[in-house]
């Protein structure tokens, strides 16, 4: 996971930012908002060379904010892998896929959040949820997993 934390901050020193949806605006990545079912946060997807995250619209600010940064995680980490097509076709676990880019997610959120936790002595995951409103489970798998 040390490759994941390395090339967030590449990615973040390179455009200026951390946040998921200004980054996928200068890398070129078009994020839509389209009604999506209930149980679908978001998915990318790629046509010909130009490459979408979708999002569902219903999601609130903060879980929008995962997931777009979740989903650009898949990007950065697993280029144009399609992992429906993978899991559907060849029994290949995509759980790793996941994990990691929980962790992309992880890493990328907390960027924006570092000079708040400067000045913690001891910061606990339950500090980490609270300050960015990710899972408890998705800051342990990226950072103790």
């Amino acid at each position: 996971m040390k490759n994941i934390e390395e090339r967030v901050r590449s990615l973040t020193d390179k455009y200026g930012c951390a946040d998921p949806e200004r980054l996928c605006e200068q890398m070129g990545i078009t994020v839509l908002s389209l009604d999506l079912p209930d149980s679908v946060n978001g998915f990318t997807v790629t046509m010909e060379d130009h490459r979408f995250i979708v999002l569902n619209q219903t999601l609130d600010y903060n879980c929008r904010k995962i997931t777009a940064a979740h989903e650009l995680g898949h990007i950065i980490l697993h280029g144009c892998t399609n992992t429906v097509r993978l899991s559907a076709n060849t029994g290949f676990c995509i759980n790793r896929y996941e994990r990691e880019a929980d962790c992309f997610a992880a890493h990328l959120l907390l960027m924006n959040e570092m000079n708040e936790l400067e000045g913690m002595d001891s910061v606990t995951t339950e500090d980490l949820s609270l300050l960015t409103h990710m899972p408890r489970s998705m800051i342990e798998n990226a950072f103790f997993g």
